[in-house]
């Protein structure tokens, strides 16, 4: 169908609610109405406003009413096919007629219709290009209701969500995470012993599945989240988050620039995770089931990048590495202990915020102090005794 047909205010695809085809009931249509999220709007808009080689999947519609017409397209008699194979074709192939009486509304495709009506005001010529439909025939009775609310419910219940991992994988748009790829195809220290993991979390896996791995690639694009100023990459916020459409080639090589200063700095400040992953099977014994170094840990290393954004802001990164020079580097050590990690339980913390804040702490930097009253009642509950006191801080 053409999108100007699709959009059609009177005769074109109305959303869940407007229909009130699924429920009759105007509250449970209202609950319907709130599912409508316009944070995905809006980048969809973008999408197909901005990105010419995009790719829009096929909407699933329901249709009722009217008095929609088929008519079989006849193939011709070919020596290639069968008759058996002709007859075949001609059962599956034909035009649809709709009068313009029938009523359409969406069953799986919500956002994406939202999106084309919104690209559409901006830009009427999308009207003329077209999108695949997939028409779904129900009666307007209560069985037919009962039909149509069981295909809405499995469509939308049953697909399984792509996890952060591979998102970063795929993303065209989002300059993290085309950066956090690029690090893994170009950067060097990245390209040897394959130590990089793909996993779908951020976390590494426990054992010997990820003994040999550094990091993840979801932790180098929440690094990338960390050091770059998306204030540079993207000019629209919807409810606080970034629209994010891919920004022009020079902001990117910018970008990658960054990352790499970053990471050079890293590799510069801790040799050992330089030789870790230069020679992994020789320097296993750095990642212990007990906590190993804290920055061959994608939390260590989240803490890190927060620490470096902190001092660039300060405009103070030459303190940098001296000061990281000065913090115990394992995570099983007292320093770390109901911060980092937990020794009753062998577990490493995952609140990078409060690790923050406890590097500042430790280091003499400022820090508010309602964030050092957080840290304090933190470090007790971490620990289990109420009564323990932050310990003084050691590096001043």
């Amino acid at each position: 169908m053409k999108v100007k047909d699709v959009v059609n205010e009177d005769t074109g695809v109305k959303s869940v609610p407007e229909s009130k085809k699924i429920y009759t009931s105007k509250n449970l249509n209202e609950i319907l109405q709130r599912l409508e999220d316009p944070k995905r709007i809006e980048p969809l808009k973008k999408y197909l406003l901005m990105q010419k080689d995009r790719y829009f999947n096929s909407l699933t519609v329901a249709i009722t009413d009217g008095d929609p017409q088929w008519h079989p397209i006849a193939i011709q008699q070919d020596e290639k096919f069968s008759e058996d194979n002709i007859e075949y074709l001609n059962l599956k192939y034909g035009i649809l007629e709709l009068t313009g009486k029938e009523d359409l509304f969406i069953l799986d495709g919500q956002h994406r219709l939202l999106g084309l009506r919104e690209a559409m005001k901006d830009s009427p010529k999308i009207g003329e290009e077209e999108v695949s439909v997939m028409l779904v025939i129900h009666e307007d009775t209560n069985e037919g209701k009962k039909k149509l609310r069981r295909i809405f419910v499995a469509l939308n219940r049953n697909s399984k969500p792509v996890s952060e991992g591979e998102n970063i994988v795929l993303e065209e748009d989002d300059v993290s995470a085309i950066i956090a790829r690029q690090l893994v195809e170009s950067y060097k220290p990245f390209q040897k012993n394959s130590v990089i993991a793909f996993n779908k979390n951020l976390n590494l896996k426990q054992g010997a599945k990820d003994l040999h791995k550094f990091t993840s690639l979801l932790a180098l694009y929440n690094i990338n989240e960390v050091i770059f100023d998306n204030e540079r990459f993207y000019d629209k916020k919807i409810q606080g988050k970034f629209v994010r459409i891919r920004p022009s080639d020079e902001l990117i090589k910018a970008a990658y620039k960054d990352a790499e200063d970053f990471w050079n700095m890293y590799f510069d400040t801790f040799p050992k995770a330089k030789a870790f992953i230069n020679k992994p099977l020789d320097y296993e014994g750095y990642k212990l089931d007990d906590g190993g170094l804290f920055y061959l840990r994608p939390i260590g290393q989240e803490l890190v990048a927060l620490y470096y954004e902190y001092l660039r802001l300060e405009n103070n990164l030459k303190f940098f590495k001296p000061s990281l020079k000065k913090v115990e580097e394992r995570l099983d050590s007292d320093f770390w202990k109901y911060i980092l990690f937990n020794p009753h339980t062998g577990k490493i913390l995952m609140n990078k915020g409060i690790a923050l804040s406890y590097l500042q702490y430790n280091l003499g930097l400022a820090i508010p102090a309602n964030k050092l009253s957080v840290l304090r009642s933190n470090y007790k509950k971490n620990s289990g005794e109420l009564e323990l006191n932050l310990p003084k801080p050691k590096y001043i």
